[in-house]
C-alpha cells in the first residue's frame, strides 16, 4: 500500500509516493515524468525515512530537471533521415535511402544506421526500425544472459527463456517457471546497465523477494550494482 507525501527543499516541494517493501535499503526513484517514487523497508520510522529524502533532495530535483529539459528539447520522432537514435548507450544517426530492393536490408557503422527500405514513409521507418532493434535486442539480451548465467550454477536454477517487450513501469520481470521477460527500451542502454537488469531478475530466481537474502545475494554477485541501478534510474532516453 502506497501513500502521498511531500517536504520542502528551499523553494521547491518535493513530492512523492512512499511505499513500504520487504527490502533491506530505502530507494528512491526519479522517473521520466519527473514524478518521485521512494521504496522503505518494513517497519522504517517515516522521520528517518524523510531525513534520507532531505539528503538526496539536490539529487532529486538535479534529475527531474534534466527529464523536464529533456523531454522539453527532444521534438517528436519523425523517423527520417538524419534524426538521432539511441542504441547501446551511444546516438546514432538515421539515413532512410528508399530503392526498389528485393530484400530490405538495415545495417550499423560509424555512428549511422541505414535503412535501405522500399517505402521512406514515416509510418514504414518507424515499424522496420521497431523491427530491427526488436531482433537485435532479442540477440543482445540473450548474450548477456548466457554471460552472466554460469555465476548462478550453485543455486540449481533453470537457463531461462527470454521474452522482450514494451514494458510502461517496469525493466524487467520473471516468473518461478524460469520465464524473463526484458523491456525493449533497455536495448537502448549501454551493456552494463542491461546486466544489472539480468542479473536483477537472475536473483529472483534464488529468492523470489525483496527480503534480505535478495539483496545479499545481489552483492555477490554484482557489488556495484547500486551505482548501475542509479545511471539506470538516470538514463535519458
Amino acid at each position: 500500500m502506497s501513500s502521498q507525501h511531500s517536504l520542502q527543499y528551499g523553494n521547491t516541494m518535493i513530492a512523492y509516493e512512499l511505499t513500504y517493501a520487504d527490502r533491506e535499503k530505502l530507494a528512491i526513484h526519479v522517473h521520466p515524468d519527473a514524478s518521485i517514487s521512494v521504496e522503505a523497508p518494513l517497519g522504517s520510522d517515516f522521520i528517518r525515512i524523510e531525513e534520507k529524502i532531505r539528503k538526496r533532495a539536490a539529487w532529486i530535483v538535479k534529475q527531474q530537471r534534466n527529464f523536464r529539459r529533456y523531454s522539453f528539447e527532444i521534438p517528436q520522432r519523425q523517423y527520417v533521415s538524419g534524426e538521432s537514435h539511441r542504441y547501446l548507450g551511444r546516438q546514432y544517426r538515421l539515413r532512410v535511402i528508399e530503392d526498389d530492393v528485393f530484400v530490405e536490408v538495415i545495417r550499423m557503422d560509424r555512428g549511422i544506421i541505414t535503412m535501405f527500405l522500399s517505402s521512406k514513409s514515416p509510418e514504414y521507418v518507424k515499424k522496420s526500425l521497431d523491427n530491427w532493434m526488436r531482433e537485435r535486442a532479442r540477440a543482445i539480451f540473450a548474450e548477456r544472459v548466457a554471460e552472466w548465467h554460469p555465476r548462478f550454477e550453485r543455486y540449481d536454477i533453470l537457463y531461462p527463456q527470454v521474452i522482450v517487450r514494451r514494458m510502461k513501469s517496469r525493466w524487467g520481470s520473471c516468473t518461478a517457471k524460469g520465464k524473463i521477460t526484458l523491456n525493449l527500451k533497455l536495448i537502448q542502454v549501454p551493456k552494463q546497465l542491461i546486466d544489472f537488469i539480468i542479473v536483477h531478475e537472475l536473483c529472483h530466481l534464488v529468492e523470489h523477494s525483496h527480503a534480505p537474502e535478495f539483496y545479499a545475494l545481489i552483492s555477490r554477485i554484482m557489488p556495484d550494482w547500486e551505482e548501475r541501478k542509479e545511471k539506470l534510474n538516470g538514463f535519458q532516453f
